[in-house]
């Protein structure tokens, strides 16, 4: 006798705003958890169009919050990790939720994703396109993402959710966020339309809004092995619906990673890993020797989502210090049933570490605020003073626009920019100014000068330029601080790629005052 199918709800709830979507999220979730709702395979849509940041993100590092206000575009915060994603009204949500350890959800996190991204994929597929998997958790048309994924489980039930990238709008893409355009590389992708692709540019005819969601059901209940029943929000869902709303429409929901004001300066460091960024806060008691408060955020994911939360907690009164830091985060993952998916427990407690190390500098040398305007390459905090510097390494945006030498290396030291008189300051120090008029030019500078001896080089970028290539310094070895650019830079305009290339059209400023603060305490000059 062949057993019976399982029944899971076909939920489609139609166009909503974000903190509606977001709260019928968690309280579908949540009664699924309990036994109060069916299994739900649940389509969903925005409007108006939404920027949505992942469960551990920072609002205000990951979306031009300004840009979203000033043209009506929702922001707010998913129940998943992961990296902030721009949902167009056009765009298509799918979600399943279920019970951890029921199908589709049975196994490990990888599992699961595996399991639930291949039959995304087939579904596409069905639409006359070659959709595949790519872990950790795309779903790619040759190469080019039309998908992201993520999952999230909480009190036994387990959510996950996709995106099916729908009409081409690839410019609110990079207004909106900030996210996709600091992501770019050379050697990846040349622009975001290079990475992300629409079922618009792909099916001709273009394929209707039904024609997917169809697809997408026959999909999943074939493969999954349930039938779909079509259906409507249950009266406890509904009950739930207005309080959940206004609490996902508040700044405690949606900027609930950012650094909040009133605890003061932390210590922070960035740490880029091949499974996502982390930011580490740390803010210090009085006497700055222990943690009063921490604060883990990027875009990653967690298993299970409250790890991070927890993981801070345990973080709250240990001493200030790299060793006891980095091994209460291994005791911690020791004794807990989770992970942070892609990312060791080490890294983790080095970035922590990391954090924590840049305490050694404040005093009579440097105020909190300077440090963290410092990024640190192949080099600790603690060992400054045994290295001399040898190089300033300068960006070509800083230059005036008008200047002869903006797309050339060198200057003309006319004093009509910071530039020049950066470049005599060097010079008077016996420090070798050289100007950096892209990236491929600063890999070389590095590898053919900064590479050589016990010197390090002193630069200047923004922080977002920092948190996307520290990694391909690090690797070529060579020393060196690089100090924040103090104003509005390339990727805050939404034109990275153009300034990796050597072909920014704005003018940034450099921190002068730090700049010269750092060259002469490396120097064994009196700040």
């Amino acid at each position: 006798m062949t057993p019976a199918m399982t029944q899971f709800r076909l939920l489609d709830t139609g166009r909503l705003p974000a903190a509606a979507n977001m709260a019928l999220d968690k309280i579908i979730l949540d009664c699924v958890a309990d036994g109060a709702s069916p299994p739900t395979f649940r389509f969903l849509q925005f409007r108006p169009a939404a920027a949505l940041v992942g469960y551990h993100q920072d609002a205000a590092l990951e979306v031009r919050l300004a840009y979203c206000r000033d043209h009506g575009i929702d922001v707010n915060r998913r129940h998943t990790g992961g990296g902030s994603i721009f949902f167009q009204e056009s765009a298509l949500g799918w979600e399943i939720f279920g019970l951890l350890g029921e199908p589709p959800f049975r196994g490990s996190y990888e599992n699961i994703l595996y399991s639930v991204c291949t039959t995304a994929a087939a579904g596409l597929s069905r639409l006359g396109i070659n959709a595949e998997f790519r872990p950790r958790n795309d779903i790619e048309v040759d190469g080019r993402k039309i998908s992201g994924t993520g999952g999230v489980t909480v009190s036994g039930g387990f959510m996950f959710q996709g995106t099916v990238l729908v009409e081409n709008e690839v410019e609110l893409f990079l207004k909106a966020l900030r996210a996709p355009v600091e992501k770019l590389k050379k050697r990846e992708l040349e622009s975001l339309m290079e990475r992300i692709c629409f079922l618009s540019d792909l099916v001709r005819p273009a394929v209707q809004l039904s024609d997917i969601k169809e697809a997408m059901a026959a999909e999943f209940s074939d493969r999954l092995g349930v039938t779909l029943l079509p259906g409507g929000l249950t009266a406890e869902e509904q009950r739930r619906l207005p309080q959940e709303t206004k609490f996902h429409e508040s700044p405690e929901w949606i900027m609930a990673r950012s650094r909040p004001a009133h605890e003061g300066e932390p210590a922070r460091s960035i740490t880029q890993t091949e499974a996502g960024t982390l930011r580490v806060h740390l803010w210090p008691a009085p006497g700055g020797r222990r943690v009063r408060q921490a604060l883990i955020a990027g875009d990653f994911f967690s298993v299970p989502r409250r790890l991070v939360h927890d993981l801070e907690a345990a973080l709250i009164g240990l001493p200030m210090a790299k060793e006891p830091l980095q091994q209460a985060v291994r005791s911690f993952f020791n004794g807990y049933d989770g992970q942070v998916l892609g990312i060791s427990p080490d890294m983790i407690g080095d970035a922590v570490a990391a954090a924590a190390e840049r305490l050694t500098l404040t005093g009579r040398e440097f105020t909190l605020t300077e440090i963290n305007d410092l990024f640190f390459i192949n080099l600790r905090p603690d060992e400054l003073r045994m290295h001399r510097p040898e190089w300033l390494l300068l960006p070509y945006c800083s230059k005036s626009l008008e200047c002869g030498y903006r797309t050339v290396p060198g200057c003309a030291e006319c004093g009509d920019c910071e530039i020049g008189d950066c470049c005599l300051m060097a010079r008077s120090m016996g420090i070798k100014p050289i100007t950096i008029q892209s990236f491929e030019h600063l890999m070389e500078v590095l590898r053919k000068e900064c590479c050589h001896g016990s010197g390090i080089y002193v630069g200047s970028c923004c922080e977002a330029f920092y948190a996307k290539h520290q990694k391909e310094m690090k690797e070529v070895g060579a020393r060196g601080i690089l100090v924040n650019l103090d104003s509005t830079t390339c990727y805050d305009l939404g034109k990275g790629s153009q300034a990796y290339k050597g072909h920014f059209d704005n003018k940034t400023s450099l921190n002068m005052g730090l700049i010269e603060k750092t060259l002469k305490l490396l120097n064994g000059q009196t700040c």
